[in-house]
């Protein structure tokens, strides 16, 4: 008879934790979409509604993914139960990316905060509710960075892999069982498994973002039209509106899907092709930061997409005085990404030597 493998209760506790998470991000999703329902149909016509049309299609097909990722994550945290390989794959992509935002965002929220006040109406009544709130936003996304973090431990640790792995390769490191009972040799190691390829961490957490990325740029297929026209695609500087743009995004959104999958699947082929399109788009983000027309046209295509708050007291324009649309803060935001990227571009890089080793070692016929 064979030994069932020793349960780790913490895993078993990641899985609830995924599950959780999962069914409150499904709850909160539903429940934005009902809002926005509702006030879309009590909300005056045009000129009271507090979003323009097209802002509000889009931000409803924004939360219907979410819903659709949100319960995936509840199939995460049922595999995970179920010591399936793929979801603890699938969970070390999400905690990273959970791990990461977290992060950006605490620091983002101290950034924002710290410097709203000053452009408030009433600024030193609003100060200490200000205050406050900074710290409960924070500690909000202290939880899922503290997740992220543990996720990230728990299911590299040696002894949590071979967990997710069939029993008969910890009976027979190397071989398989036949309908005998006796071991006979296997084929190439499968993937993630001890003692044989697998994908680099970093590698693997940058292939689940460029599906998230991927799927968010094929939404665009089911918004308006309206808002695809109103903000322009940038390339090397030069502005792209309408069909060609939405025509691009969804040719680069297919390439990171299939190159984000084919990461995941240790695909020799996967990894350049990502590399070249991080250093073009890079370099397309400097040359187009440098056009002079850069930050009036982006302006004015978010200003289109804002709220329409009625009755503002005499001489309140909002999106020009308010801290987020000031200059320095959409600087400081381009600045963040173009270090995000470079950041992205570096590890994927760093890790191509690795990643082509591990591929050739499981696809010994692509050689």
């Amino acid at each position: 008879m064979q030994p069932n493998p020793m349960p780790h209760p913490a895993v078993t506790a990641a899985g609830i934790v995924a599950i959780v998470f999962g069914a409150l991000g499904a709850l909160g999703a539903i429940f934005v979409e009902i809002s926005m329902h509702i006030v879309s149909h009590i909300a005056p016509a045009d000129d009271g509604v507090p979003f323009p049309q097209a802002a509000r299609a889009m931000a409803s097909v924004t939360w219907l993914f979410l819903f659709l990722l949100a319960i995936f994550g509840i199939f995460v945290g049922a595999g995970i139960l179920r010591r399936r390989n793929w979801a603890r794959i699938s969970i070390l992509i999400w905690g990273g990316l959970m791990a990461f935002f977290s992060a950006i965002t605490m620091a983002a929220t101290f950034f924002v905060m710290n410097n709203l006040p000053p452009t408030l109406p009433n600024a030193a009544e609003t100060a200490s509710f200000m205050a406050v709130f900074k710290w409960v936003l924070a500690l909000f996304y202290a939880i899922p960075l503290g997740v992220g973090i543990w996720w990230l431990i728990l299911f590299t640790r040696g002894a949590v892999v071979d967990d997710f792995n069939p029993l008969s390769a910890r009976l027979h490191p190397g071989k398989t069982l036949d309908a005998s009972g006796f071991p006979q040799e296997l084929p190439p190691p499968p993937s993630y498994v001890p003692g044989g390829p697998a994908c680099p961490l970093p590698l693997l957490i940058i292939a689940g973002l460029d599906i998230f990325s991927a799927v968010s740029m094929l939404t665009l297929l089911i918004v308006p039209y309206s808002f695809i026209s109103a903000i322009p695609l940038f390339l090397f500087g030069h502005a792209f509106h309408g069909g060609l743009a939405l025509l691009f995004l969804v040719l680069l959104g297919i390439v990171y899907a299939v190159c984000g999958v084919g990461i995941i699947k240790l695909k020799p082929w996967a990894l350049d092709p990502l590399i070249w399109c991080q250093a073009l788009f890079f370099l397309s983000g400097i040359v187009t930061f440098l056009n002079p027309q850069f930050m009036s046209t982006m302006k004015e295509a978010i200003a289109k997409m804002m709220p329409k708050i009625p009755n503002l007291p005499a001489g309140v324009d909002l999106p020009p005085n308010v801290f987020p649309f000031s200059d320095t803060y959409f600087k400081a935001m381009m600045a963040f990404g173009f270090l995000f990227a470079a950041a992205m571009l570096a590890v994927l890089i760093v890790y191509r030597k690795r990643y082509l080793e591990a591929a050739r070692a499981k696809n010994p016929a692509a050689n």
